[in-house]
């Protein structure tokens, strides 16, 4: 007979075996668990490793590819507005003051914000200069269009400031003859280029999307000031001191040379700023600076020498350069008296003139070429073409302001390297000149 305490025994054997298998279940199953959350953790470490090198590694090769898939960085990156797939009429028709073509690539509408979509990232925001650039080097919008877009061999036929065949810009390209260099693919030692032009809402359908369209990819960043901020293009509106009105341009032009400094001026060998109406020859400005040291103070543009009051500038009409130590030696004496800080007054290329002179020793520069022809012109090639001395006792402000160098006549007006004509005022033209001086077979 089996005894009580044998009894007892056997159910305490029983109970112990139960409980060390269960407690081998569990740290079986939790060795287990801890096995794989441990290598679920490095997997997922891993994981996450990977996908930010993959992330980096995908910014990197955006930028160096500078895709349409760029819209990371910049979400506006490869934008334009839709261009029909053939004229409706004729670049003449669109030459005339009221024309009624819709396909002259003018149109307002053509600029419209679809839906709730804002243009304007806010007042923080900075803009991404290079983005037309990278665009002519994709050579197409994010829709795979051509960038630039194409231009019709009608445009390079003689075409008049009105649309008649009397061509007076034709006929001086052709006589010097003036070339436009082909846009570089990559930049040259010394001459990376930031092109600005300030301007107004109200032109960014017309003048400005001509620039954009046409000379402002060739440089290496642009971008516009203007009343209304659009991303797209890039223009921005920034804050100034005093009204917005031409009679304050030179608080204005203040603002944008310190938003300049800022923000690009490690990034640029040169800040190039004209109006609106300026028609740029991209490489051929860049071929030029590029024979100028941008660290040391250059101030170039076309000289002139004020009627009366003596004083040396460049002309803001033909656009003009500040060198990157020159830009960084205005952003360390802006604010002093002799860079006149509070005054209002149209006169930006004189007022800028003078604060280089004072406050950085700073002067003008002889910008012609060896047969001492001008590069930046502050008419259009026409006006210079035809341009002759007052018969006395008249006189004129060009022949004063030249009066000190003087000015070549006819075709000796301009070099063949030129850099830039103002007074462009039709889009139309714009994209005249700049097709015949780049694209049109003209045997030079």
């Amino acid at each position: 007979m089996v005894n009580r305490k044998q009894i007892q025994a056997i159910v305490g054997g029983v109970i112990a075996l139960y409980l060390a298998t269960w407690l081998f279940v569990i740290l079986y199953f939790h060795a287990i668990v801890s096995t794989t959350h441990d290598s679920s953790n490095t997997n997922n470490s891993q994981d996450q490793d990977q996908t930010i090198e993959q992330r980096s590694l995908g910014r990197e090769s955006i930028s160096k590819k500078n895709n349409s898939n760029n819209a990371v960085e910049n979400p506006w990156y490869g934008w334009q507005p839709e261009i029909s797939s053939s004229m409706e009429c004729s670049w003449r028709e669109c030459m005339k003051e009221k024309h009624t073509c819709n396909t002259c690539r003018d149109s307002k509408l053509d600029m419209a914000v679809a839906g709730d979509a804002s243009i304007d990232p806010g007042k923080d925001w900075v803009p991404d200069v290079t983005m037309l650039h990278r665009m002519f080097l994709d050579g197409q919008d994010s829709n795979g269009n051509p960038w630039p877009p194409s231009l019709d061999d009608e445009l390079c036929e003689d075409i008049g400031s009105f649309g008649g065949k009397a061509d007076g810009n034709k006929q001086l390209i052709d006589l010097v003859p003036i070339k436009g260099a082909r846009f570089a693919k990559t930049p040259g030692k010394n001459d990376k280029v930031l092109c600005m032009v300030y301007t107004m809402e109200e032109n960014h359908a017309t003048n400005i999307r001509a620039m954009r369209e046409t000379w402002a990819s060739g440089c290496d960043g642009f971008l516009a000031f203007s009343t209304k901020t659009d991303a797209r293009i890039p223009a921005i509106s920034i804050e100034h001191d005093g009204r917005e009105e031409y009679n304050n341009m030179w608080q204005k032009s203040r603002s944008m040379w310190k938003f300049v400094g800022k923000h690009y001026q490690a990034d640029f060998d040169w800040f190039y700023i004209g109006g609106e109406d300026l028609l740029v020859i991209p490489q051929n400005l860049k071929n030029y600076l590029g024979t100028h040291d941008p660290n040391k103070g250059y101030f170039l543009g076309r000289r002139f020498k004020g009627g009366g009051s003596g004083t040396y500038f460049n002309s803001g009409g033909a656009g003009y350069a500040l060198s990157r130590a020159s830009l960084q030696c205005i952003m360390e004496h802006f604010e002093e008296p002799v860079c006149r800080p509070d005054t209002h007054t149209p006169m930006e290329d004189v007022m800028i003139a003078q604060c280089l002179e004072k406050a950085c020793n700073i002067s003008i520069f002889d910008t012609r070429d060896e047969q001492k022809r001008e590069r930046f012109h502050p008419f259009a090639p026409q006006l210079h073409y035809v341009w002759q001395h007052p018969k006395p006792p008249n006189h004129d402000w060009y022949e004063d302001y030249n009066k000190e160098w003087g000015i070549g006549l006819g075709k000796d007006c301009c070099a063949p390297d030129s850099v830039s004509f103002h007074y462009i005022k039709k889009p139309a033209m714009v994209r005249h000149l700049f097709h015949y001086l780049h694209n049109c077979n003209r045997n030079i």
